[in-house]
């Protein structure tokens, strides 16, 4: 008889601990179908110019304070196993007028043509503007030329020297006319 009191009171939690496998089980497959969908998602967008459209299981969302950086949620499962995951991404920079929207304001000249778009990437130490091959070599693959050492931070182009330059980057990111140009 005391036998059986405790199978009464055991039996309910015998059964969620027989059952918590499965469980565990179905959120990790919808955890894996979701982060597929997200990498998937983030990969069909990453350096592209398209604004990324939402699915029935993915939305997309501009992020705060960035310019053409993304995240993307997806969700799969239903009821107590849903699994959603978030995954970042880049837009490439589309090609922009450098120059004040096309007005030209000095009468320097420069030994190359200023890139019209930049990529994400700074360029390496042995080709410091990315002229002697490196923008040739990784242009479309990185989407744009990469960005030289004397813009890497604003401290640097303050206190480069324009006449050093090989391309017009005066007003780079928004640093401000250079005090020397």
């Amino acid at each position: 008889m005391v036998g059986l009191s405790i199978m009464g009171v055991a039996a309910p939690s015998m059964m969620q601990m027989s059952i918590a496998p499965v469980e565990a089980q179905k959120r990790a497959e919808n955890l894996g179908i979701a982060e597929t969908a997200a990498t998937v998602f983030a990969a069909t967008y990453e350096g592209k110019t398209d604004i990324p459209q939402n699915t029935d299981t993915c939305i997309a969302a501009e992020r705060e304070g960035t310019a053409n950086a993304y995240s993307v949620t997806c969700t799969h499962g239903t009821g107590k196993y849903v699994q959603s995951v978030t995954r970042a991404f880049r837009l490439a920079v589309p090609d922009q007028e450098l120059d004040n929207n096309g007005v030209t304001t000095t009468t320097r000249e420069f030994a190359y043509e200023t890139p019209t778009r930049y990529s994400g990437h700074q360029c390496p130490t042995h080709d410091q503007w990315g002229v002697n091959g490196h923008n040739d070599t990784f242009y479309v693959a990185h989407g744009g030329a990469c960005v030289p050492a004397v813009v890497w931070t604003q401290t640097k182009y303050i206190l480069s020297n324009p006449d050093a330059w090989l391309f017009d980057i005066n007003n780079y990111n928004g640093f401000g006319i250079h005090p020397d140009y």
